[in-house]
């Protein structure tokens, strides 16, 4: 899912000084800046990828992207971005190239990174000087490591999550070993809110949702590798033991 967030953004002697609170949240292609994709599915066998920054505005701004552990984690992932920073005018667009660096990578399982893209607005030269504000916005899209060892496809893992209701909720479990992200999940036909109940789940983990009442019946789908929602899946929900 693509994840964009607007934050403050103050020169000072010519460089940007990132305050740590976001201010709002914005909307694809907000200031005229975009991503040509919402994830990044990464190979081992792969020796790169590349994702388009375009810039349809019509105002430059300053490019610095990193590939990094987790959203709010600034820690640096095993891949580098070339090139890391770079000025993008009206108009424009360039290509990120996303090289691994050779890292010992789980061989039976995904793993997930976050591609993080800041676009800062440019300051005239005169106003370098001055403690001028302006808004910057960063756009956080996941990377997915898949190993070539993983024999089972994608498609063919989706439906393959196991429901099972106890006295704490609808326990999900997802033997495969890919990220399982929900675009939509329905107990007895009723939505689950995924934005106060966690949407993805990793390979080889389970989840617990709690709900009111005996669930017999659920249905899902899946974020695709291309973004879009995954064929319905359909499943019986056991349980486990009767709720209170």
């Amino acid at each position: 899912m693509l994840s964009i967030r607007a934050y403050s953004v103050i020169p000072v002697a010519g460089l940007c000084a990132l305050l740590s609170i976001p201010t709002l949240a914005a909307q694809p292609a907000a200031g005229g800046i975009s991503l040509n994709q919402t994830r990044v599915i990464f190979l081992s066998t792969d020796k790169a990828q590349t994702l388009a920054v375009k810039n349809t505005g019509k105002q430059s701004y300053l490019i610095q992207s990193r590939v990094q552990l987790a959203p709010d984690n600034v820690t640096a992932a095993p891949f580098i971005v070339t090139p890391p920073v770079f000025p993008l005018k009206p108009d424009n667009r360039q290509l990120l190239r996303i090289i691994p660096q050779g890292a010992a990578l789980p061989a039976d399982r995904e793993s997930l990174f976050y591609l993080s893209v800041l676009a800062i607005p440019a300051q005239p030269s005169q106003d370098i000087p001055l403690a001028r504000v302006s808004m910057g916005m960063r756009f956080t899209i996941k990377l997915f490591y898949r190993p070539a060892d993983i024999k089972t496809a994608p498609d063919s893992a989706l439906c393959n999550l196991r429901l099972s209701q106890g006295v704490n909720g609808v326990r999900v479990e997802n033997p495969t070993p890919y990220f399982q992200t929900f675009g939509q999940l329905k107990f007895n036909n009723t939505p689950v809110n995924l934005d106060a109940q966690p949407s993805m789940l990793a390979p080889l983990s389970t989840q617990n949702y709690p709900v009111q009442g005996r669930v017999t019946q659920a249905e899902w789908q899946t974020i695709t590798d291309y973004g879009g929602l995954s064929t319905p899946c359909k499943q019986a929900v056991l349980s486990t033991q009767e709720t209170p």
